[in-house]
């Protein structure tokens, strides 16, 4: 039984197979005599399209032998003046033949009436070309159009993201107003304009214009985004190069999709000075071409080999044609494997549709199958990433960012928004000799005078801070060089009317500079021009000021602080004060003493003010020294109170006025800073017109800087100079009557070279010195990692001690006014001198004095000159020895300086005859003198004593 159940599930299964036989067999004898007619529409000059057409068909029939199905291709013609009528006939006719689905129209046709009919009729629709957006109420008339072409709306986005990636902050939209898809294409970037107008201008052409005038309107500007057809664009750019729109450093970027097929090769050729970086886009495309088709262009690269080729160019639309017939086959074979009985195209007739019969069913499921096919990574596809939306739509592709003028890649985009780099390492680069604007102004850049003597050109002609550290720089980089001194000498300012720079900026703008190097500040007006590196110096703005010469201080120099005729009255003063007090004492009773307090009844009274006294009293109290004496009587201690009032105040001021004096070198005015300067009129000043700091002022909104700003405006003559150097020369020839404000670095520079020049306050505004390049230059980076490379290494700061310091000459030095100074000798060496010549005045009183005892002393002890000489130096050089002896006849001064014993015993042996009075000895003296000096009383057993004593002396 069980034999028998086998035999009958055998047999099942060998029916099922010969039927799967017999129906692929009977599949494959269907599709083998399957037709499949595809319609198309071309015009008349469109040969080229409807040879590809024709070709990328019998490419994908392939042999005859190997056919599974065959397309036939049904042509249908136009004529640039047929309008959608004789469009909506032809359209017609070939649904009357039985096409599957119709290619076409291009672009040149104004009317959408194919895709009406097609919509209508259930006929698939592809388009190959550019067409308009589709408003909201056209789109259920489009249902069965699937376009290849980009949408319009994603490739805005693209070019959008592209601009941005170039880094462009500043740049001009160029398109054609004729152009009804140009908005379309580019309305990211004019967005732009809406938000930053004066960022982003747009400026449209015709084709019959005269293409200068509108380049003269954007004449300077570095970026350029240009939409135009492929036939206008050699023309356009040949009428902006007078404009200096084609320079090394320009960039346009060119957003028609077809740019390849117009030959800028030739163009860059016959124009040397045509060097401007153009880009393109372009739809990125399989690397492999068809091989019944060439590339894009004439000249194409393989292997390093380059082929020329004298057929026409290969463009866009031969490759979204290729790839609409491809898609359409695709998915004609995905519903002939499903649906195989349902392939047939019914008869429809445009009349039928149009009065509510039915449509081809299977004609939606085809146009379903199209708008979900993925492309991406498919070798059947030329254009990558093949995909649509529901409205039949493009939205996935990739743009390739190339230049036009090598055929090579440089980066893709993807629908993401990323932009992918690519390494191109074919691209030979050309060696560029890079042109550094600069301007003529120490220490920066100048001209070496050796080598114009030696008549010696290029760069070695120039020297200076810029000069070295471009050397520098290209040393790191690796690029060749050559200065270019700016014939205006200006840094750079635009004119306010013809918006127009000069100057430095000026030449970088009009692509006549690769780069800007001096003492080029940052600022925001010059950085919406041009771009900058790193800085490679931090300054701010100071005030530069006439210093007077310094003088040497004169031998009486401490006089100073009083007048002449002060010290004639002081004098005069001293004098008369000395008299008059003397007079005063001698008329007081209470100011005449005894002499001998111990004698009750005295022969004489004493007064100790004398001349000599009084005079020492009254110099002693004006220097402050004092005195041991001091007055009795009332009206002399009062008269001595106001003369020490009147010393004090003498004194004092003296004091006060010494410093003041002696420091008067540095105390050369009241200004002390910029708020002070702008508090008075009597000094001028002013600064470079035009220059960083002139824009710091005048844009300014402190009241300070306004202030200053609105003084130096309405100075006549003008406050203003054109350059540094005129502004340093006008500070000389002023003398203190102008100060000049510029940057604190070149302010040392000139202070260190010119000794009467000084610096004045605090600095303020900060700025930075940097190199200024074009608007996305490649080279900024590298040079910016150098300029780091170069501070890091302390090079920046040995090559400004090398051109900032002057070793050759050495300046005064004043001391900081807000340090207390030191006063050295030279202001006080008057003072020692004086000192000096009182101290030599006294030792020559001395010696006189010396000279004329030692006569006296050998007279009265019978002994030569000499001898008594020589014992009287003994004496004196014997420091040790405190006590000298006395002899009768001894001089009344040297009795006074003698000690009290030998003063005894000199007045003890001295007859009371000869005994001299000394008026002014006061009369403790007399008190402690002894009892028989005073009576004068002497025995000759005394006179016998001392005779033996000084005998044995």
């Amino acid at each position: 039984m069980f034999r028998g159940n086998s035999r009958g599930a055998e047999g099942m299964w060998h029916r099922i197979v010969l039927f799967c036989c017999i129906w692929s067999a009977f599949f494959v004898w269907h599709s083998q005599g399957q037709q499949i007619n595809i319609g198309a529409f071309f015009y008349d000059d469109e040969l080229e399209l409807e040879k590809e057409f024709l070709a990328v068909v019998n490419a994908i029939n392939g042999p005859e032998e190997e056919q599974t199905l065959r397309f036939y291709p049904l042509i249908k013609r136009l004529k640039p003046e047929d309008g959608s009528v004789t469009m909506q006939e032809q359209a017609c006719d070939l649904i009357d033949n039985g096409v599957a689905a119709i290619f076409g129209p291009s672009s040149k046709a104004a009317s959408d009436i194919v895709a009406l009919v097609c919509n209508n009729t259930g006929i698939p629709h592809i388009e190959f070309d550019v067409s308009d957006e589709e408003m909201q109420e056209e789109k259920p008339n489009h249902q069965l159009t699937v376009n290849l072409y980009p949408s319009q709306v994603i490739l805005s986005k693209a070019y959008a993201d592209i601009v941005q990636n170039f880094g462009w902050r500043k740049f001009t939209i160029v398109y054609d107003a004729d152009d009804v898809k140009a908005a379309a294409r580019l309305q990211d970037l004019l967005q732009l304009r809406e938000v930053h107008n004066e960022v982003v201008r747009v400026r449209k052409f015709q084709k019959d214009d005269d293409f200068r005038i509108m380049w003269k309107s954007i004449r300077g500007e570095r970026r350029v985004v240009l939409d135009c057809a492929p036939g206008m664009l050699v023309d356009l750019l040949n009428s902006s190069s007078e404009f200096g729109l084609t320079g090394q450093y320009n960039h346009i970027f060119l957003t028609n999709l077809e740019t390849y097929t117009d030959h800028l090769e030739e163009l860059s050729a016959d124009n040397e000075t045509f060097a401007v970086n153009i880009t393109a886009a372009r739809l990125l495309v399989n690397p492999d071409p068809p091989a019944y088709s060439l590339p894009y262009g004439y000249v194409t690269q393989r292997d390093n080999i380059v082929y020329e080729s004298n057929e026409a160019p290969r463009t866009l639309l031969h490759d979204l044609i290729h790839d609409a017939l491809q898609l359409f086959a695709q998915s004609w074979r995905n519903a002939s494997f499903f649906y195989p009985d349902r392939m047939a195209v019914p008869r429809l007739t445009c009349d039928f549709a149009a009065s509510g019969g039915r449509t081809w069913a299977m004609g939606r499921y085809l146009a379903r199958l199209m708008k979900g096919t993925s492309g991406v990574n498919s070798s059947n596809f030329r254009t990558s990433s093949l995909q649509f939306d529901d409205d039949g739509q493009r939205i996935t592709f990739n743009i390739e960012v190339y230049d036009p003028l090598d055929g090579i890649g440089i980066a893709i985009w993807d629908p993401r928004g990323q932009i992918t780099q690519l390494n191109v390492d074919a691209k030979v680069q050309k060696k560029i000799v890079y042109r550094v604007a600069t301007r003529i102004g120490p220490p920066y850049f100048s001209i070496n005078e050796t080598a114009a003597e030696l008549n010696i050109t290029g760069n070695a002609l120039y020297q200076g801070y810029a000069v070295d550290l471009i050397d520098a720089i290209a040393q790191q980089v690796g690029f060749e060089y050559v200065f270019v001194p700016v014939a205006d000498q200006q840094y750079g300012k635009q004119d306010k009317v013809t918006k127009q720079w000069n100057g430095i900026i000026g030449e970088i703008i009009n692509n006549d500079a690769h780069m800007g190097i001096c003492d080029l500040t940052i600022t925001q007006a010059r950085k919406t021009a041009v771009d900058f590196t790193v800085p490679f110096m931090q300054l701010g703005v100071s005030i530069l000021a006439y210093k007077s010469p310094h003088v040497e201080k004169e031998l009486n120099a401490y006089l100073e602080p009083f007048g002449g005729e002060v010290w004639i009255w002081i004098l005069i003063a001293v004098f008369v004060v000395t008299f008059l007090k003397t007079i005063v004492a001698r008329i007081s009773q209470m100011d005449w003493e005894n002499p001998h307090p111990c004698n009750h009844d005295p022969e004489v009274l004493e007064n100790q003010w004398h001349i000599h006294n009084t005079g020492w009293l009254t110099v002693a109290s004006i220097m402050t020294a004092g005195c041991d004496i001091l007055p009795r009587s009332p009206q002399v201690r009062m008269f001595e109170a106001t003369w020490w009032i009147f010393a004090i105040i003498i004194a004092n001021s003296y004091t006060a006025n010494l410093a003041a004096f002696l420091t008067s070198s540095k105390m050369e005015g009241s200004i002390l800073g910029l708020k002070d300067l702008s508090g008075q009129k009597k000094v001028k000043f002013g600064t470079i017109y035009g220059g960083s700091t002139y824009n710091l002022l005048s844009e300014s909104n402190e009241t300070v800087y306004r202030l200053a700003f609105n003084l130096m405006n309405n100075d006549d003559p003008s406050a203003y100079t054109k350059d540094n150097l005129e502004g340093v020369e006008r500070v000389r020839k002023s003398k203190g009557g102008y100060m000049f404000l510029m940057e604190t670095t070149t302010l040392e520079f000139y202070r260190e070279q010119n000794c009467d020049m000084r610096s004045v306050g605090e600095k303020f505004g900060e700025k930075h010195y940097a190199i200024a390049v074009p608007f996305g230059a490649e080279y900024r980076s590298n040079l910016s990692v150098a300029i780091l490379r170069l501070s890091e290494r302390g090079a920046l700061y040995d090559m400004k001690s090398k051109w900032w310091k002057n070793h050759n000459t050495t300046c005064f030095e004043e001391p900081d006014q807000k340090d207390t100074p030191d006063m050295t000798f030279e202001e006080l060496r008057g003072i020692f001198y004086t000192l000096y010549v009182g101290i030599l005045i006294a030792f020559l009183i001395g010696i006189t004095e010396f000279l004329i005892y030692v006569q006296q002393v050998a007279l009265e002890e019978r002994l030569t000159f000499k001898a008594a000489f020589n014992k009287e130096i003994w004496f004196v050089i014997c420091v040790w020895n405190k006590k000298k002896p006395i002899v009768a006849g001894t001089p009344v001064s040297s009795v006074r300086t003698t000690p009290r014993r030998s003063l005894d015993k000199s007045l003890e042996r001295t007859p009371k005859s000869s005994r001299r009075i000394v008026i002014g000895r006061s009369s403790e003296e007399m008190r402690e003198m002894p009892r028989g000096s005073q009576s004068g009383s002497s025995s000759p057993t005394n006179n016998t004593k001392i005779s033996q004593k000084e005998a044995r002396l």
